[in-house]
């Protein structure tokens, strides 16, 4: 059995977006409703600043800083001096709407999605902004209430995109051009427990997807098939990353979201962020130009 630990008890409301940085050595994420930027080193210090308008996820930047979904589009975060500076606006015809996870690529791309934040409308959909800054919404991948993923395999050659909603997650390869082509159901998680929120790739083709409200982070092997499962001692488990220095530590956020006192009083860790030492490998968040 895995043991798994909590390394900030930061009680966040929404936990997402977790990544490592591999030149910073150390762990990022997100708490999206406070609009929170969470850093912890390898060796324990950790540092928060505050971002206003939503902030859902971020890579790393090759100018320093982060790249990152705030509700009004995309932004450069300068992690000194705290100010985030508007790259590109978006869905601002959309006022439910709200950005969620996000992934980058080894080409330099940026792959993100949005969703209704009331979780009622399929006003949500996926974008790709390239390595030479074009940015446009991914038709193929259409719309949904909840958009999550997505994540790129390791060997940069599928794309895996989620509609939490229906509890789908799909995959598409990416041809010589960054583009994604043809789409496939990958799983289907009609037998799983929860919701498919965030996930990551391994080394070994796996996949590892959070289950929200589902105590559990499951890896499925390549075919799609469940592998096997960690257990958290929290129900909301958000977003998954590997990091560390040999690359087999999984990191991983949660949230509190949704939960009442007393669910709270029951799992008092809920909203922090936990790591576990694992079998297999990762790679670090590619760092993009973000334009």
């Amino acid at each position: 059995m895995n043991r798994v630990d909590c390394i900030w008890d930061a009680r966040a409301d929404l936990g997402e977006g977790v990544f490592w940085h591999a030149l910073d050595q150390a762990v990022y994420w997100v708490d999206i409703y406070q609009s929170n930027l969470h850093r912890i080193t390898a060796d324990g210090e950790r540092k928060t600043l505050h971002f206003a308008g939503l902030l859902s996820a971020a890579v790393p930047c090759n100018r320093g800083g982060l790249i990152a979904t705030l509700q009004s589009g995309i932004h450069h975060l300068d992690t000194e001096s705290g100010v985030a500076t508007l790259i590109r606006e978006l869905e601002s015809d959309l006022t439910d709407n709200r950005f969620n996870d996000a992934s980058s690529d080894q080409r330099g791309q940026f792959w993100f999605g949005s969703m209704d934040d009331n979780q009622l409308q399929a006003s949500g959909s996926f974008y790709r902004m390239s390595a030479t800054g074009e940015c446009a919404k991914i038709e193929s991948f259409g719309t949904c209430i909840i958009s999550n993923g997505p994540a790129i395999s390791c060997d940069d050659d599928t794309i895996y995109f989620t509609d939490t909603t229906a509890g789908k997650i799909y995959r598409a390869a990416i041809n010589a051009s960054g583009e994604p082509e043809a789409i496939a159901l990958h799983i289907d998680f009609d037998d799983q427990p929860g919701h498919p929120d965030g996930m990551c790739c391994d080394t070994a083709g796996g996949l590892w997807i959070c289950h929200f409200d589902g105590h559990r982070v499951t890896r499925f092997r390549p075919d799609g098939s469940p592998d096997f499962h960690i257990e958290l001692p929290v129900p909301n488990i958000t977003k998954c990353a590997f990091g560390g220095d040999d690359m087999q530590t999984l990191y991983m956020t949660t949230a509190r979201v949704g939960m009442s006192d007393k669910a709270i009083e029951s799992y008092p860790l809920a909203g922090g962020l936990f790591a576990t030492r694992v079998d297999f490998s990762g790679t670090a968040m590619p760092a993009i130009d973000g334009w």
